[in-house]
Formats: structure tokens, sequence, C-alpha cells
């Protein structure tokens, strides 16, 4: 190849990879129809320059291709997050999700590939990068002539363009991370604000408290057009079966902070009664003195129990809780086979909280289920109560689905995985109330949305919540609007997540709340 030859298929990459880099979109819709290249403003203007620069040095070269690789990053960590937890990356908030990523990447799909993958990611980063470096070399070999008629195509598009990409891009990124800072330390002064007074949740003496947190129990199970009717005859189904052993229930919206993962922000969430949206609140909330609901509740003469099938570490975080006691992973005693990541089915945790929860003396309990968590595949069958023992039961014959590999083929299959998911965790959810609940307050909430590939982008936050108990004197307290059962009103209000611990230590404690029917 001739050396005139040689800049100009040179020049022609490093153009066409600008082209794909630089207008790279963040939204999974913009790669559906696969028309994402385009010419913008900002483009024709590095166009332009390049081409017009007589000669480019070594360092220039890598500089160019370290920012481009940079920005590149930075728009696929958006769209991960977009498609994962529906907002955009934050640099200063979400680094550790990596470490989350991989977990369940090789709690799914196994460590072997997940290592692949990551090789494979790197080597690609690195091969663009030596190409892109490599194919700026030809800018400068081209004749005068070429490189002045391609400096002039880009001053039509100058002219009649499209509006500029990059410098809003940056200022808008520079924006979030200011914002982020102020809202931080805003937080931070609310860590130290307690407005309620020591409640004596007086209306619950006597009684266990039980909070039942299931899995991506998002609000779209019930809007999907495709998964609303087997929602609704689920919840249908659970409330008639907690109906005839004698329960009530109310039923509304709840706001997540978080969505598509994290749930221990959930958990914080309610417990602490401030919005935990991000890991460094979370850790804020975790070194912080703030009380609680399960210490106030130990105030008023509890004692509290977590039941977390997920806990595969060490867990610090337990003590700002307060929990008497956790019963993590290893503690459960479970002797089955794990579900892909799902370390154990919902059936045998519900079956061991009745076992361990009750022998620690526990009347405050707290439990996390995972059947419904991703890849929501495969399921376990729901067995006879009494068969459940150290789940053995659960050897790999009870399991129905394929594998996450075939789930994950496409989004109409995850999906399915996802709903059928949900109604096999409201289900034993709905026998276990019925069969060992007695005179318990029950709430069943979900932890948050899944993620916008399932849920959709334009999915509120919200999750079901249900408030569960045979007296309905107990329901009345409730305040505003709730739904009468276990289905909620598609136009309930959606409380935030946050306000229930000042709901249920105001509304069941002396005087009490103002709660209208």
């Amino acid at each position: 190849m001739t050396r005139g030859a040689s800049a100009i298929v040179r020049s022609a990459i490093a153009v066409l990879i600008l082209l794909v880099l630089v207008p790279l979109p963040t939204r999974p819709q913009a790669y559906a129809g696969g028309d994402f290249i385009s010419l913008t403003v900002d483009l024709a203007i590095v166009i332009l320059i390049l081409f017009l620069i007589p000669r480019l040095t070594g360092l220039l070269r890598a500089g160019i291709v370290a920012v481009l690789m940079a920005l590149t990053l930075l728009r696929l960590a958006d769209l991960g997050m977009i498609m994962a937890f529906q907002r955009r990356f934050n640099p200063v908030l979400d680094l550790h999700l990596l470490a989350s990523a991989w977990d369940l990447g090789a709690g799914t799909f196994g460590a072997a590939l997940m290592a692949l993958a990551v090789a494979g990611a790197v080597l690609g980063l690195v091969a663009l990068s030596t190409v892109f470096f490599w194919a700026l070399g030809g800018l400068p070999r081209l004749a005068r002539g070429p490189r002045l008629a391609i400096a002039a195509c880009m001053v039509p598009v100058l002219v009649f363009g499209s509006g500029p990409i990059l410098p809003g891009e940056i200022s808008a990124r520079i924006e979030r991370l200011g914002t982020s800072f102020a809202e931080e330390t805003r937080f931070a002064a609310d860590l130290g604000e307690d407005s309620l007074a020591t409640p004596d949740f007086a209306a619950l003496k006597g009684r266990d408290v039980i909070f039942i947190f299931v899995e991506s129990y998002g609000r779209a199970w019930l809007d999907l057009p495709d998964h609303a009717d087997v929602a609704r005859a689920r919840l249908a189904s659970a409330q008639a079966h907690l109906a005839r052993a004698g329960f009530s229930a109310r039923s509304g919206w709840v706001r997540s902070p978080t969505r598509g993962g994290q749930s221990w922000l959930a958990h914080g969430a309610v417990m602490s009664g401030l919005w935990t949206s991000s890991q460094s609140r979370y850790d804020a909330l975790i070194a912080s003195e703030r009380l609680s609901l399960n210490r106030l509740l130990g105030q008023a003469g509890w004692h509290s129990v977590a039941i977390m099938p997920a806990i595969t570490r060490a867990w610090p975080e337990a003590r700002w809780f307060g929990y008497d006691a956790v019963f993590a992973k290893d503690d459960l005693g479970y002797r089955g086979e794990p579900f892909e990541w799902v370390t154990m089915p919902d059936q045998y945790t519900l079956s061991a909280m009745d076992r361990l929860g009750r022998t620690a003396g526990a009347d405050v309990i707290e439990v996390a289920l995972i059947s419904s968590h991703a890849p929501w595949t495969p399921l376990p069958e729901i067995v006879p109560w009494d068969r459940v023992g150290d789940g053995a039961i659960f050897d790999g014959t009870r399991r129905r689905g394929g594998t996450p590999k075939e789930v994950w083929a496409s989004p109409d299959t995850i999906r399915a995985a996802w709903s059928r998911s949900l109604d096999y965790a409201l289900e034993v959810v709905a026998q276990w109330v019925a069969r060992s609940a007695d005179d318990a307050l029950i709430v069943v909430l979900g932890d948050h949305q899944p993620a916008p590939l399932v849920a959709g982008e334009d999915a509120s936050a919200a999750v079901p919540i249900h408030v569960i108990s045979r007296d309905d004197d107990l329901l009345k307290r409730l305040p505003g609007r709730w739904a009468r059962g276990m289905l909620p009103e598609s136009d309930l209000p959606e409380r935030e997540m946050s306000a229930l611990r000042a709901l249920f230590a105001t509304c069941y404690s002396t005087p009490g709340c103002d709660a209208p029917e």
C-alpha cells in the first residue's frame, strides 16, 4: 500500500471511530434502530481541528485517545446504570457497584465466564485505543488538498448541523457532581435531627411485628399489560387465602429510594426514616447514632431478629439496625441446593424464620426474601410445609424454569421469569401468614422495582405495601388512603418509603394519629 493510500485508510478509520464514539447514546432505546451515528456540530469542530493540525505528536495523539476513551467509558457507565437503576452513573457514589455486579454475574453465570467477559472488555478497550492512536497518525500524512477538502466539508455541518453534544454533556456532569455534594451535605445534617419522641407502641403490646421485604416486587408487576392479569390473580388469591384464616389487609404504594438493586438502601430508608438513595448516605447512616425503627421498638420492650438469606459475608452494618440476633445464609441451616444466585427458596426462609426467630425470643422480625431476585430462574416448587425441614428436599429436582443463559436471551423471557418468581413469592408469603402469623402485625412490601430492562424506563419507583392483621382496629389506625385487601388501587398516593418509620411509630403509639378511612 502506498503512503498516500495508507494515510487515507488510517484517516477514514479515525473518522469512523469519532463518528461512533463522540455521539454515543446513553439511553438503551437509541440502539433499537441502529441509527445512532450522527455528525454533530461539536464533532465537526473536532474533525476540522484534527485535519487542519499540521502535525499530531505522539503525546497529543495519546491525549486525544485518553479523552475519547474516558468519555466513552462514562457514557457506557451511564448506559449500564440507566438499564439497571434508571439513573446516570455518578463517579462519586457508584464505584462500589462494580463489586456487586461481579458477585451477581459470578453467582448467575459463573466466575469463569465473568472473568472472560471482563478480560474481553479490557482487551477490547486496549485494542480500540491502539487502533485509534494508530489511525490518528494518518491525518497529517494526507496531502494538503484532501485535508482542506475534508475540512471544507465540515462547514455546512457547522452552519446547519444539530446542536453540540459535548459542552452540554460536560456541563451536566459537573452540575450533577456539585448537586451530589450539596445533597450529601444536607443529608449529613438531617442525620442529627429526629422529630420523633420516644414512642411506646402501645397498640402493638403483646404482638409480634414482622417486616417481609419481597425482592424486586415493584409496581410494574401490576402495571405492565402482559403481567397485570397474573399479578392481580395472585393478589386476589392471596386475599382469599388470608380471609379464610381470619386476616384483613390494607394495601398501598411506597416509593423506594433505589431501583433494580441495592436492596439495603430500601431497608435503610424504612428503618431510619431518611431517604437513603446512595451508598454514601447509607454509609453515613450506619456510622450515625440515629435510632432505627428496631431500636425504637427495642426501647419499648421488643426484641428483634434479622433473617437474611442473601448475606454471605460479615455484616458489620447490622450493629446500627439494632438486631438482637442476625441469621445470615450460613446461620439458617439450609441443606438443599442453591437456585443459581439465590441461596435458598423463600419457602425455606419463612419456615426457618418460624423455627429460629421464635427460638431466639424475637417479637420483631425483619426478613428479606430472595427467590424473586435476578436471574429469576430456576424457581423452586412449593412443597408441603411439614416437609420443608432442613431444606434437603430442595435437592436440585424440585425446580422449574430454564437456565439463566436461556432466560436472558430476550427481554420478553426475562420479564416472564421475573413475573413467575413474584407469583411464587406472593403465594408462599400468603401461605405462611395464614399458617403461622397468629396475632402479629405483618408488613409485606417490595424493596424496589426491577431494572428498567424489565420494568420499563418510564416506570415509577413505587412498590406495593400490604399491612396485614387479624385485628382490623390496627389497620384502621393507618393514616390517609389505603385499599382494603391485597390489591392497591392505581390512583392511591405514592408515599415515600422513608415515611414508614414515623407512620408506625406515631400511629401505633399513644395517642395515635389521625387515620381517616
